[in-house]
């Protein structure tokens, strides 16, 4: 028998020790790769743990001081969700993964062991083998090695997907149940009026909470594009077309619309757009059967509705104002009697605790028809009235503020600003500062509360004093940039003007210094502005939407397109912001 020679072909016997080294091989590897994957998962899951994270400890310490808080309720409870399915994912992860770390440690120790057998055995003195034979056992060894390699790489490519895929058979119905659940009713509240907490985690009126155009959540897109559907989670049309602006409460969104003899008020699903229901005021004892005159732009529901968690109340340019429960079920209406307004009545609604506060102003100024109105949230009742106010029609909505010593209800109409007791109607301080048709309403924000109307000026009045404080608390005025109907808007440092011919004027807030100011082409604004995070949004009146840097420069972040004219106001979720168009109510937010 002759020597094989260093070149001479392995035989087929000698394949199988080295298809088991390399079996060992790709093993050890799966093993390591699993024990890694187990690792990151662990680490991962201790953030999930609902026995251990901070974050919802802090909500649970925060609801033991405010029991009543409904939207705490509704963030431990969806906070505690989010956990419990991240938790249960991990763990079913840790197990799958430790019973692939023994197979794969099975398969190690069998291979090795084999190899080392093999080369323990003794040498054949012979083989009768053919090089096709050996051959054949080659691929064959080199085949199963190979399949088992895939089998492993597959096992733990499925690993690794699922420590961010996976969820819980138990965990995904826990998670349709949730989504069902944001479709319901909300919980009926405990108390009759909603905590200040409550209301600054909503969207309740015009403007948002006091009528301040700030959103509580920076987390909101910049750009959409309502042709190629970027960031339009949704769009639904509006029965009647009119220029109120949405509000929110949960999985709420409230709009309103009329014609000459019908009045609607209309309830949306926030998750899908869903119009859950569609109620007409209906016949009111006292209502006039002839409409009121009214402006083309405003039409006959130019109020926004306003909410407070229990109900949502709507008032119409006839007079009619009417309160219906989350069901749709109208719970009372009533007539406050023809309104004498040459344009309609177009102020309005706040809430404050369980009162329903109304601006109604209205003839000459001197015939004694103008009033605050404070009707009982419940009933419709009328609470308090306040004296007379010696002003002529108006058509700002008014604003609550809180200043830190108390609270105050602040009306605007030629020529007066004015300050009232919420809880009684009794008039605190006024300050001259206005003229004309007044629109534009007022803001507070970094101390002051600013009035602002075209053809007069932009006044900020400190809201300490008492009785006439027009010569001591009117801080400062300035005359550049004034608005006819956009509102203006302030960020703390910074007061900003919008003008129905383009212009966007900025004001550093304490001061009254013009910071800077851009005239801008094809552009109106009747929409007022609103801040999210440290970007201002202006919608126009075509649809265009521009968004600045909050700042002491003008500074274009993005611009963005609705596809449909918009005359109201933006309302603003956690992620999400909320405009109605001529036509349509849009829901935007990010896709990703």
């Amino acid at each position: 028998m002759q020597p094989a020679t260093k070149n001479s072909t392995p035989t087929a016997a000698g394949h199988w020790p080295q298809a088991q080294v390399r079996t060992a091989i790709i093993a050890g590897a799966f093993c390591v790769i699993i024990a890694a994957l187990m690792l990151i998962n662990q680490l991962q899951s201790r953030s999930f743990d609902p026995l251990t994270a901070q974050e919802l400890k802090q909500l649970k310490a925060s609801l033991v001081q405010n029991p009543t808080d409904e939207g705490l309720k509704k963030q431990i409870r969806a906070l505690d969700h989010n956990l419990r399915r991240h938790h249960s994912r991990h763990v079913l992860l840790a197990e799958r993964g430790g019973w692939l770390l023994i197979v794969g440690a099975s398969v190690f120790l069998f291979a090795v062991q084999s190899a080392i057998y093999r080369r323990k055995l003794p040498k054949t003195q012979k083989l009768d083998r053919t090089h096709e034979t050996e051959d054949h056992a080659a691929a064959t060894a080199r085949m199963g090695v190979a399949m088992l390699g895939v089998m492993l790489g597959a096992a733990a490519w499925a690993l690794a997907a699922e420590t961010t895929t996976f969820i819980p058979a138990q965990t995904a119905k826990a998670a349709a149940t949730t989504e069902a659940a944001a479709a319901a009713e909300p919980p009926a509240p405990t108390t009759p009026f909603p905590t200040p907490e409550e209301l600054k985690q909503n969207w309740p009126r015009f403007r948002g909470p006091s009528g301040s155009g700030i959103s509580a959540y920076a987390n909101v897109p910049t750009t959409w594009n309502a042709k190629t559907g970027e960031n339009i989670l949704w769009k639904v049309p509006v029965p009647i077309i009119g220029p109120n602006s949405p509000v929110l409460w949960g999985n709420r969104v409230f709009l309103c619309g009329a014609t000459e003899k019908k009045r609607e008020v209309y309830c949306y699903d926030t998750t899908n757009g869903k119009l859950l229901w569609q109620k007409q005021v209906g016949d009111i004892p006292g209502t006039d059967p002839e409409a009121p005159s009214v402006m083309d732009e405003g039409g006959f529901a130019p109020s926004t509705v306003a909410t407070d968690g229990r109900r949502v109340y709507a008032i119409f340019a006839n007079a009619d104002v009417a309160a219906f429960d989350y069901k749709g079920n109208r719970v009372w209406a009533r007539n406050l009697g023809k309104f004498d307004d040459s344009y309609g009545h177009a102020s309005s609604l706040e809430t404050y605790r369980d009162r329903l506060l109304i601006q109604v102003d209205q003839g000459t100024g001197k015939d004694g028809k103008s009033k605050i109105l404070a009707l009982e949230t419940a009933t419709g009742n009328t609470a308090w009235e306040s004296a007379p106010r010696p002003v002529p029609g108006s058509w700002s909505s008014p604003i609550l503020i809180n200043t830190g010593k108390r609270e105050m209800f602040i009306v605007t109409a030629k020529p007066w600003v004015m300050a009232y007791d919420p809880a009684s109607g009794k008039e605190i301080w006024r300050a001259e500062a206005l003229s004309g048709e007044v629109t534009p309403s007022p803001v507070f924000g970094a101390g002051l509360v600013f009035t602002a109307i075209e053809g007069e000026k932009l006044a900020a009045i400190k809201p300490d004093g008492e009785g006439d404080v027009t010569k001591t608390h009117v801080v400062w005025s300035a005359e550049d940039g004034l608005p006819d109907v956009s509102s203006p808007l302030c960020d703390g440092q910074r007061v900003y003007l919008a003008t129905s011919t383009g212009q966007i004027t900025c004001f550093e807030a304490t001061k009254g210094k013009k910071l800077w100011e851009k005239e801008l082409d094809n552009i109106s604004f009747k929409s007022s502005p609103a801040l999210a995070g440290d970007k201002v949004y202006f919608f126009s009146d075509k649809g265009s939407v521009i968004v600045l840097q909050a700042g002491n420069e003008y500074k274009e972040v993005a611009r963005a397109e609705l596809g449909e004219e918009v005359l109201s106001s933006p309302a603003f979720a956690d992620g999400r912001i909320y405009i109605r168009g001529k036509k349509s109510l849009f829901c935007i937010g990010s896709k990703k």
